[in-house]
């Protein structure tokens, strides 16, 4: 609750080796009245996970989809219908936001308060390819090839070399306890889609436009919408969160250790340390149910999509990033 407003954080659910990271900065939250789990998963463990966290914390709900829709990224958009709650201050992140600013929730929902002249509100979300643009733009980081403001970026939103050296950049910066210097203040943004890694909106607002009724959510949410209601939206890049990988890059970060990276930032925070402990005690119960099946989309390959697939990765010897980053003038 703040300033007698409930805050409720939403999360598409599907991965728990990137939930169990997410996890202890929402329950540790003093202002997060709830936290809603929108199932989009089919695998047992992590369901198990999902269960485990609504088992021990009285503030996790699991959703399941309002029409009854198989998981996939197309029935995501149906769940804006159950955060519509007039009063009330949503807060959504993907399940691999993997990290968050101290006092992410209270800032960024106090923001949310006293700006309601926007539809949504976004913190800065590193790894994401509007926000990689707003750091270079403000001299915060400067790439040996340049971020485009466009959603799908071939740079910010496709390269995993160029993710990977902003999550080393990133953690670097956390843990000199210099992340203040990456905020850029509030950046106004109208008619551009973005990804929707981290956004917030008021209830009231998501029931005046009636929610998202098309299999494209990311294009409704972050455009469509706001469009047809006359509203801007706004970046509000004095709070910061990390976002792990979108699926262009998600095959070559998880062969890092930039998950590890978070989890340690994470254990040097004493207001992290109990809700860690449990998220991973959860973790390691619902790993012994593991099957070999996981979420993934797009789909992984199967069959002779599978075996082109390797016969591609053996034959392409990967070169040298291709795009490096460096401080800018301005950090």
């Amino acid at each position: 609750m703040l300033e007698g407003h409930p805050v409720v954080c939403v999360t598409p659910s599907g991965r728990r080796r990137y939930m169990a990271l997410l996890a202890p900065h929402v329950l540790a939250s003093p202002v997060v009245d709830r936290w809603d789990l929108w199932v989009n998963t089919t695998v047992p463990a992590d369901l198990a996970f999902f269960e485990g966290l609504a088992r021990t914390d009285p503030r996790v709900r699991l959703v399941r989809h309002p029409d009854g829709a198989a998981p996939c990224v197309e029935a995501l958009g149906a769940f804006s219908r159950l955060a519509m709650d007039p009063g009330t201050v949503y807060v959504r992140l993907d399940d691999d936001v993997v990290w968050a600013e101290p006092g992410f929730f209270e800032r960024l929902a106090a923001f949310r308060l006293a700006h309601r002249e926007y539809f949504l509100v976004m913190p800065l979300i590193l790894n994401n390819a509007l926000c990689s643009n707003i750091l270079q733009t403000f001299g915060k980081i400067v790439a040996s090839r340049p971020v485009a403001t466009v959603c799908l970026d071939k740079v910010g939103w496709r390269d995993p070399d160029f993710a990977v050296a902003l999550h080393r950049f990133a953690q670097r910066t956390i843990a000199a306890g210099d992340v203040g210097r990456l905020h850029c203040g509030p950046v106004e943004i109208a008619l551009n889609r973005f990804s929707i890694n981290g956004i917030s909106w008021m209830g009231e607002d998501m029931a005046a436009s009636g929610g998202v009724v098309g299999p494209d959510e990311e294009e409704e949410l972050s455009a469509v919408l706001p469009t047809r209601l006359r509203r801007r939206s706004c970046f509000f890049t004095d709070v910061a969160c990390a976002h792990f990988a979108f699926y262009s890059q998600r095959e070559v970060l998880d062969e890092t250790d930039v998950l590890d990276g978070y989890a340690r930032l994470a254990e040097g925070r004493p207001d992290l340390r109990e809700a860690t402990a449990r998220a991973r005690a959860l973790l390691a119960e619902a790993d012994a149910l593991a099957d070999g099946t996981d979420w993934a989309w797009p789909p992984r390959p199967r069959g002779l999509r599978a075996r082109l697939h390797r016969l591609r990765k053996r034959w392409t010897r990967r070169k040298p990033p291709r795009v490096t980053l460096a401080p800018g003038p301005s950090f």
